[in-house]
């Protein structure tokens, strides 16, 4: 099962919006969301996640608890 992630970040005082779809492979959106930001930071200065969504769901909510207590 595949899961559609978009992103919306503040990377040098900048928003950018970016989305790819992803497989879930047994893990929460949330976490498939953090593994992939943890991936761009590698290339952007990523200040701030500002929007998380999932399949048309906001879950930014549930992103930012979760990356507190797994980052």
């Amino acid at each position: 099962m595949n899961v559609t992630i978009k992103l919306m970040l503040s990377v040098n005082g900048i928003r950018i919006a970016k989305g790819g779809t992803f497989p879930l492979r047994r893990r929460q959106p949330e976490q498939v969301a953090l593994d992939w930001i943890k991936e761009i930071k590698k290339e952007m200065n990523v200040e701030d996640v500002l929007e998380v969504f999932a399949d048309g769901e906001d879950i930014t909510e549930k992103f930012d608890r979760y990356q507190k207590t797994n980052w």
